[in-house]
C-alpha cells in the first residue's frame, strides 16, 4: 500500500507534535506545541473518523494549557509527562490522565526564567530526557540538570558556551553532549565536579548551527547530528571525537530526525525546506575488525553511498518543524498551519 498523506488546517504554527503512547492499542491521541502565536499552547489532540465507515480521520482539541512564548521542545519523561520548554526561558513538567484525555493538562513543576541574562529572560531553546532527568539548554549558554521527580535543579552548568546552544542530548545517564550556533559540540560528564567538558570537537569545518541530536537506538555510540545546512553528521564515540560522515541531505536546516522505534535501520528527518525523508541506515552499522580484532561499527567515508534517502510526501512551500513515528503512521507539524498525518509507512 502507497503512503497516504492526509492533513489538516489547525489554524497554529506548529513546532513540535509527539503521539502519546498506549500500551495494547493503537495510539490515537497526541500533544501539540505551537509557536509565533499571540497566546501559544499544549495541546492534546486525538483522530477520529466522521462516519464508522469512514477510513479519514480527522484530529480534534481534546484539551488545552496556554503557555508564555513559543514552544521550544517536548519530551516525554515518562508515558504520561511531558517536560515543555519556552522561548520565554521556562520549563515545565506537565502530566496528562492515562485515562480520560480530555481532562486538562496538570502541571507539577515550573522551573520560571530557568534562562535568562540576569534580570532579563531569554530563550530556554531545547531540552532533553532521560529516566526523570531534563537537561535544558538556552540562549544564555547554561545548561541545567533538573530532577523531574523531585523538581529542583541538580545541577547547572553556568556558561557552559559563550554563545547560543541550539541541541541537546543524553548520552547515558551521566553525559549529555550540546551543540551551539556556531556547530561546537561539547559532551558533559555530570559526575564531574569541574565545569568543563570532557571533549569538544566541530560539527564541520564552516560553523553551521547544529540543530538537532540523536543516538542510534541500539548502538548509542553511534551519533548523529542535523545541521542548519541540511547535512547529517554521523560519528562514533569510541572512536574518535569528529565526525566519521558529513551527509549532503535536504537543501535547507534539519529541523527534528528520529529513529523508528521498533526499526533503528530507519531513520527519519523532516526540514526548513519542506521535506520529510526516510533514510536506511544499515550501512551505518557495518561490522569492520579494529586494529586488536575487536569488532567496530562505523561507517566509513567511502561507503556514503550505502544509505539510501527517500522522500515521504510531496515538498512543502513552507518549514516542517517536528515530526514523530508510530509504529505504521508518521505525524508532522508545520509552518503552514497544519498537521500532517501520514499512514501505512513500511518500516
Amino acid at each position: 500500500m502507497p503512503i497516504d498523506v492526509q492533513g489538516t488546517f489547525v489554524s497554529q504554527k506548529i513546532n513540535k507534535v509527539r503521539w502519546i503512547p498506549e500500551e495494547y492499542v493503537e495510539t490515537k491521541c497526541f500533544f501539540t506545541g505551537s509557536w509565533d502565536d499571540d497566546v501559544n499552547s499544549v495541546k492534546v489532540w486525538t483522530f477520529e473518523s466522521l462516519h464508522e465507515e469512514e477510513e479519514v480521520e480527522y484530529p480534534r482539541v481534546l484539551s488545552e494549557y496556554t503557555v508564555g512564548g513559543d514552544v521550544t521542545q517536548i519530551k516525554f519523561v515518562d508515558k504520561t509527562k511531558i517536560a515543555v520548554s519556552t522561548s520565554d526561558g521556562n520549563v515545565r513538567l506537565l502530566e496528562v490522565s492515562a485515562y480520560e484525555k480530555q481532562t486538562p493538562l496538570r502541571s507539577i513543576y515550573e522551573w520560571e526564567k530557568l534562562h535568562n541574562y540576569g534580570i532579563e529572560q531569554c530563550s530556554c531553546t531545547s531540552l532533553d530526557t532521560f529516566e526523570g532527568d531534563i537537561a535544558t539548554i538556552g540562549e544564555d549558554g547554561n545548561l541545567n540538570i533538573l530532577n523531574g521527580r523531585r523538581g529542583n535543579i541538580t545541577r547547572t552548568f553556568t556558561g557552559a558556551d559563550s554563545c547560543s546552544l541550539h541541541s541537546v542530548c543524553f548520552i547515558k545517564h551521566n553525559e549529555v553532549i550540546t551543540g551551539n550556533i556556531r556547530g561546537h559540540m561539547k559532551i558533559w560528564d555530570l559526575r564531574s565536579a569541574e565545569n568543563k567538558p570532557t571533549a569538544s570537537f566541530l560539527l564541520a569545518g564552516d560553523e553551521l548551527a547544529a540543530t538537532c541530536i540523536v543516538y542510534h537506538l541500539t548502538q548509542p555510540h553511534i551519533i548523529l547530528a542535523g545541521s542548519e545546512s541540511g547535512s547529517l553528521a554521523v560519528w562514533d564515540l569510541r572512536m574518535n571525537s569528529f565526525p566519521t560522515s558529513l551527509l549532503n541531505a535536504h537543501s535547507s536546516g534539519v529541523t527534528e530526525m528520529q529513529f523508528h522505534p521498533e526499526n533503528p535501520n530507519r531513520l527519519l528527518t523532516c526540514s526548513v525546506s519542506g521535506e520529510v525523508w526516510d533514510w536506511n541506515m544499515e550501512g551505518i552499522t557495518k561490522s569492520t575488525k579494529g586494529p586488536d580484532n575487536q569488532v567496530t561499527t562505523w561507517m566509513p567515508l567511502e561507503d556514503k553511498n550505502t544509505m539510501t534517502a527517500n522522500s515521504l510526501m510531496p515538498t512543502l512551500h513552507k518549514a516542517i518543524n517536528t515530526l514523530h513515528c508510530d509504529k505504521d503512521r508518521i505525524l508532522c507539524g508545520t509552518d503552514n498551519e497544519a498537521i500532517y498525518l501520514l499512514k501505512n509507512y513500511k518500516y
